[in-house]
């Protein structure tokens, strides 16, 4: 009973001070990219996604059971979402990596926010014992100054928050 109840009480201090619906269509569309991005820097935190306006976007509503679910299943929905989205900025290739121009808004976003690299961090300690990942990690330092990075993930960032509008409005 005190989990639950603790349980409850952090829930209810990630809530965020949205309406209870939100709109990509009424958001100006640099705001709108502002908050996918900050949502992709969260992705990584469940906690702190929460508290993201866009776990109230329509597309998240529909794939929400019954239309309802608690703040953290909405999270975990735009986490999905944002998955997806990161997804298809991979060329279509059958290699995992690539350090062409085509690869860059991919292994942007999905290095460091999916697989949990750090490739600028100073406490690198060893590498990850995973090949893909032991490549990626190389290639950001060697080839990828950290502002180029920040940029990249700014433009991916951009291209999220235009495929989430269309997600709303298809027709635009």
């Amino acid at each position: 009973m005190r989990d639950q109840s603790h349980r409850l009480r952090t829930e209810l201090d990630l809530l965020p001070a949205t309406p209870a619906s939100f709109s990509a269509l009424d958001t100006e569309p640099k705001e709108f990219t502002r908050l996918t991005r900050r949502a992709l820097s969260a992705y990584g935190d469940l906690p702190r996604l929460v508290a993201s306006p866009l776990t109230r976007l329509p597309v998240i509503e529909q794939r929400m059971p019954d239309g309802e679910g608690g703040s953290l299943q909405r999270a975990a929905g735009l986490k999905k979402l944002l998955a997806e989205a990161i997804d298809r900025l991979k060329p279509d290739s059958p290699e995992a990596f690539g350090s062409s121009d085509e690869w860059r808004h991919y292994n942007s976003l999905y290095f460091p926010y999916v697989a949990g690299i750090r490739p600028y961090s100073r406490r690198l300690g060893r590498l990850p014992t995973d090949g893909t990942l032991r490549e990626a990690m190389k290639w950001f330092a060697a080839a990828v100054p950290e502002r180029t990075l920040h940029n990249w993930q700014n433009e991916a960032a951009a291209l999220i928050a235009r495929h989430l509008r269309e997600l709303e409005n298809p027709s635009t």
